[in-house]
């Protein structure tokens, strides 16, 4: 039988033959080995067993209660990864070998509690590759597991085969329809609830709106300013105007870390210790508001400042993490930063908006 797997006996010299006898643990060995070639375990019989004990002078008492829990665990967990249902064979089977090895019932019910565990996390796996036969409704009957009982279990093997999804999901940074209802149909199938970590959800609404701004068709958003004849709004988000700038710095190196040299690069003036300037270009922020992209322009509304750009006098646009730079033909370059969601959305939006209107 597939559970077990013919073992080697152990040999025995003259001198322990004389000192010990013989090696009690062929006992088990030998049972193992005809249970591994028999076709059914009721091949083997109470008398059978008593016979290969007697022959090798072991004993069925408490100092072979391991390997006879041994011997039941490995039929238990094929038994359990094979059941169809209550009164499958393989169950009734477990009870009959329990019983001609007086297996005590506390070892037989720890024993069955492990074998259960190991085999439910197959079943399940096989759940969600579509190579298990019947249900979880009757694989938890079979089991004698309530909704709780196997809920942690089942929430894990999601987990993992999950895991090996999202990161296909993150590699592409794309996350379609097809995928979120086959992760919802998944856990309908191990009867759990479709939930994950904020962390996942957050990137996983991501790669949803990145997906669905290449896919979806472009809207038409109501805003509150007055638009042009046949303008519409496809895009909506809050932006930070920045410009990019060349900032001094002192070098107080040595100031910071009590550690200076007077060189030829350090200076007195008066009564202040100068130190060389170095030249940083940073972009900076200018300013908060609301960006809007439209069929014909980019417009930027704040309490301070507005401007707009038609889409014709854009030549290219640049993203940079959050940070999506438009060249423009006369006017110079127009910098706008977004949150990290926003960004791509509308980076996208913009790209697909100019393809539209070339067309």
């Amino acid at each position: 039988m597939k559970p077990y797997i013919q073992q080697e006996l152990k040999s025995c010299g003259f001198f322990s033959k004389l000192v010990n006898g013989k090696p009690a643990e062929n006992a088990w060995a030998e049972i193992n080995n005809f249970l591994a070639a028999a076709t059914g375990v009721r091949e083997l019989t109470a008398g059978q067993v008593q016979a290969i004990i007697k022959k090798w002078g072991a004993k069925m008492n408490d100092s072979s209660l391991e390997q006879r829990s041994g011997l039941y665990r490995k039929f238990a967990d094929a038994a359990y990864a094979q059941a169809q249902n209550t009164e499958d064979g393989w169950l009734s089977d477990c009870d009959y070998l329990a019983e001609i090895l007086q297996l005590p019932p506390h070892l037989r019910k720890l024993a069955d509690k492990g074998a259960k565990q190991a085999a439910y996390f197959i079943r399940c796996g096989n759940l969600l590759r579509q190579q298990e036969t019947i249900d979880i409704a009757a694989i938890n009957k079979i089991f004698g597991y309530d909704y709780e009982d196997g809920l942690n279990i089942r929430k894990q093997v999601f987990q993992d085969y999950f895991n090996n999804i999202f990161n296909g999901i993150s590699e592409r940074q794309r996350f379609t329809p097809d995928e979120e209802a086959a992760l919802r149909h998944d856990c309908e199938v191990l009867d759990i609830p479709y939930e994950f970590k904020n962390n996942i959800v957050n990137a996983l609404n991501r790669y949803r709106n990145l997906w669905n701004a290449e896919h979806n068709k472009l809207g038409h958003i109501q805003v509150d300013i007055p638009l042009q004849p046949d303008e519409v709004c496809h895009a909506a988000a809050q932006a930070g105007l920045c410009q990019h700038k060349v900032v001094e710095k002192e070098d107080n190196y040595f100031e910071l870390t009590r550690k200076f040299n007077i060189d030829e690069t350090v200076t007195f003036k008066g009564e202040k210790l100068e130190h060389p300037k170095t030249k940083e270009e940073i972009t900076a922020l200018l300013d908060i508001g609301n960006f809007l992209l439209t069929n014909q322009r980019i417009i930027y509304l704040s309490r301070k400042t507005a401007q707009a750009v038609d889409l014709d006098k854009i030549t290219a646009a640049e993203l940079d993490v959050n940070i999506i730079t438009f060249h423009t033909k006369d006017n110079g370059d127009f910098m706008y930063k977004f949150s990290d969601d926003a960004a791509g959305v509308m980076y996208i939006l913009f790209q697909r908006t100019m393809q539209e209107n070339i067309k």
